[in-house]
C-alpha cells in the first residue's frame, strides 16, 4: 500500500511516515494542498490520508478536487470533531473521517475499509448484496464493511451492539425475542467473516512475516505449512 499524507504540521507527518514504514506500508508526504494535488498525480498512490488544516487552502476544498479528480479513497483526519464538520467532509467526498488524536492501528484498519470499498468485485458489480446495506431512518448500516452513519457521521460501535442493531434492521417493526436476536447476530456475524475471510488470511500471512506458513490448497481452504513436519 502506498499513501498520500497531506499533513501540514512536518514533524507530525514524518513521524507517521516512519511509523507506517514499520508496517510496511509506503508514504509520500505534501504540506499543502498544491503540493498534495502535484504528487496525487504523480505518484498515482491507494489512498489519501488528509489533514483538514492546510496553510494554503481548506482542507474541504482540497478534498473536493482530489474527489473531482480521481476515485481514490480520502480519509479526512482533523482535530475538528464537530457533527458539522464531520458531515460536510464526507459530503464532499471523503470516505472516512478520523478525530485527532488517533492511533496507527485504527488509522490501518480504516484505510483497509475504504480500500475494500472500493476495490471492483469480481464479475457483475451487482455481486453486492441488497442486505449489505440497510437503511433506519437517519441510521446508514454498511453490514459487509461493518460501518455505521448516523446523519451521514460515522459512529463507533462495540460489535455486539453492532450486531443487535442489524438483527433489528433487517427485520423492522418485528418484536425480536432474545432468542431470535441470537440467532441473527449469529447469522450476521458468520456472513461477515465469510465476505472478509480472504482478506483477513492475506493481512494475517503479511503480519507473521514468513509468507509460506500459510498455504493455500488448490480446490479451496488453506493450511499452516511447517517445514520439516511429517
Amino acid at each position: 500500500m502506498e499513501l498520500l499524507v497531506v499533513e501540514d504540521n512536518e514533524r507530525v507527518s514524518a513521524a507517521l511516515r516512519a511509523a507506517l514504514a514499520q508496517q510496511g506500508v509506503g508514504a509520500v508526504c505534501a504540506t499543502t494542498g498544491k503540493a498534495a494535488m502535484e504528487l496525487l498525480e504523480r505518484e498515482r498512490p491507494d489512498a489519501v490520508l488528509l489533514d483538514l488544516g492546510l496553510p494554503d487552502c481548506d482542507g474541504f476544498t482540497l478534498c473536493s478536487r482530489m474527489r473531482a479528480a480521481s476515485s481514490i479513497p480520502i480519509l479526512v483526519t482533523t482535530a475538528r470533531g464537530d457533527h458539522a464538520s464531520c458531515v460536510r467532509g464526507l459530503d464532499l467526498g471523503a470516505d472516512d473521517y478520523l478525530v485527532k488524536p488517533y492511533n496507527l492501528a485504527e488509522v490501518l484498519a480504516r484505510l483497509r475499509a475504504v480500500m475494500r470499498r472500493h476495490r471492483p468485485s469480481v464479475g457483475a458489480a451487482a455481486d453486492d448484496s441488497p442486505g449489505d446495506l440497510l437503511l433506519a431512518g437517519p441510521v446508514r448500516i454498511d453490514v459487509r464493511e461493518g460501518v455505521v452513519l448516523v446523519d451521514g457521521a460515522p459512529t463507533d460501535m462495540p460489535e455486539e451492539e453492532f450486531g443487535i442493531l442489524v438483527a433489528l434492521a433487517r427485520r423492522p417493526g418485528e418484536t425480536l425475542s432474545a432468542d431470535q436476536l441470537v440467532d441473527e447476530i449469529l447469522r450476521t456475524q458468520r456472513a461477515r467473516l465469510e465476505a472478509s475471510l480472504q482478506h483477513h488470511i492475506s493481512s494475517l500471512r503479511e503480519r507473521l512475516g514468513v509468507p509460506y506458513l500459510l498455504e493455500a490448497v488448490e480446490g479451496g481452504g488453506h493450511r499452516l505449512s511447517i517445514p520439516g513436519a511429517a
